[in-house]
């Protein structure tokens, strides 16, 4: 594991640019997988930014871990965020969108078409965010590292952060997503995990200077040959060393 402290949010939105904007320039049709949320937004403003200043990803193939099983233009859709935040900003888009379809009739079939696109396109990078008890996607605690792809049931505390990073009403919140299962994340080239934030720091905590255990689903990334943690001050403030 490679464990990379900085100072506060700003600072590792930049480490993250800084690590996408290399792998694009080094390997122009690197295949790239997104997560969505609160740490990930400032990397896909800033990356978009820099598309628009002549950075070149007509090479590129993206995708993304998840998605929730819900209406594809609900605000909480990552469909709905990928857009918002770099697919309708950006002048020019990668050689390959792929995402999971929120709204798809026959869910075992959807899993199906996106493990051949996963096989087809190896991924150079899988970026994640860390959830405040510890899942990565929708890997919730006492998921299997066995996990392949499939529909999972949220925790309650995942319901919640949801609900309050959109501002739905309980009832709006969607319950299930679809979710890269530990098989896919792990064989990523390499594998990110970004937290931001006191909410994290307890999660961090664990990941960091705890055992490998499907208490923490997150804490099996440390198995990863390729494994880069990225936290800043907030999450690391209860870290003992």
């Amino acid at each position: 594991m490679k464990l990379i402290r900085v100072s506060n949010y700003d600072a590792m939105t930049q480490c993250l640019l800084d690590i996408f904007v290399k792998q694009i320039k080094s390997k122009p049709d690197s295949v790239l997988s997104f997560t969505t949320g609160a740490t990930p937004k400032g990397l896909l403003e800033s990356l978009a930014k820099e598309v628009n200043k002549g950075l070149d990803i007509s090479k590129s193939t993206f995708c993304n871990l998840d998605e929730y099983v819900g209406k594809k233009s609900g605000i909480y859709s990552v469909y709905s965020f990928m857009h918002r935040h770099f697919y309708d900003v950006v002048k020019q888009h990668p050689k390959n969108i792929f995402m999971l379809d929120a709204e798809a009739k026959d869910k075992i079939a959807e899993i199906k078409k996106y493990a051949q696109i996963l096989a087809q396109y190896p991924r150079d990078i899988q970026l994640l965010g860390l959830g405040t008890n510890g899942h990565v996607g929708a890997n919730e605690p006492g998921t299997s590292f066995n996990s392949t792809l499939f529909v999972a049931d949220s925790h309650e505390s995942t319901i919640k952060a949801t609900q309050n990073l959109f501002n739905l009403k309980y009832e709006e919140t969607p319950r299930q997503m679809f979710t890269m299962g530990f098989k896919e994340i792990m064989v990523a080239e390499c594998v990110i995990l970004a937290a931001s934030g006191k909410s994290k720091a307890e999660a961090v905590k664990k990941v960091v200077e705890g055992g490998v255990t499907k208490d923490v689903p997150a804490s099996y990334l440390k198995t990863h040959k390729n494994f880069v943690l990225i936290i800043d001050e907030d999450s690391a403030s209860l870290l003992s060393k």
